[in-house]
């Protein structure tokens, strides 16, 4: 990975369930915000965008805050191929050591996309023995809230992601490392090419080069 040391992550109590109130007061990891390092100069028409994360044993939360001059999708059920269909905010996350990892959209409708990439996948993709919905996961097993602020021009993703559904499946704890990148794909409704942005500092535009995301370690408290 890309940094010596990695953020930390907080650890938090819940019920298994927040809504947005809550998250904004438990979920302080962070921020982290989505910049354009592969460009030399970022577009004119990048939105700020900024990401907190927190954990407790069973589950790994994520609360991302979009700007968003024109929040559009046309997604209108799960497991769609949301980063073609608008809007969408993308979480990459893998357990550090281990290769497996996972792709996790969210539209501005609440529809989700549930990747799951075994090690070798780039291979057997290349090979022409596979196709995305070998990776495509169903039924989904993280679930996503969305609140839309439309009078601030901007709207909000709480993310649950179960440690049951992270390779190789076993509870987070204390001190582990997690392989993190947050993405966004900001469309508009003019058929322009949607804007995209990352926390990881990439010198493509390519949000699977793993060995550019970012770390985060999960603190005692």
């Amino acid at each position: 990975m890309n940094e010596q040391y990695p953020a930390d992550a907080p650890r938090i109590v819940t019920t298994g369930h927040m809504d947005f109130t809550e998250a904004r007061q438990k979920i302080t990891g962070g921020p982290w915000l989505l910049r354009q390092t592969w460009l030399d100069a970022e577009q004119p028409g990048l939105r700020t965008a900024s990401v907190h994360f927190a954990w407790e044993p069973n589950a790994f939360w994520v609360l991302a805050r979009l700007t968003d001059d024109e929040i559009t999708t046309a997604s209108t059920a799960d497991n769609q191929d949301l980063w073609a269909l608008g809007d969408v905010f993308e979480v990459f996350i893998g357990r550090d050591g281990i290769p497996d990892y996972l792709e996790l959209h969210t539209s501005p409708s609440g529809h989700r996309l549930h990747l799951a990439f075994p090690s070798d996948w780039r291979e057997i993709a290349q090979s022409g023995t596979a196709r995305l919905d070998d990776f495509r996961q169903s039924p989904i097993k993280f679930s996503s809230l969305v609140n839309k602020l439309r009078e601030e021009n901007a709207w909000e993703v709480l993310t649950k992601i179960p440690a049951q559904i992270l390779p190789p499946s076993n509870p987070l704890t204390a001190g582990q490392i997690l392989n993190v990148s947050f993405c966004r794909y900001d469309a508009g409704s003019n058929g322009d090419d949607a804007i995209l942005s990352s926390t990881s500092p990439h010198a493509q535009a390519d949000y699977h080069r793993r060995h550019e995301w970012r770390n985060i370690q999960l603190a005692d408290a």
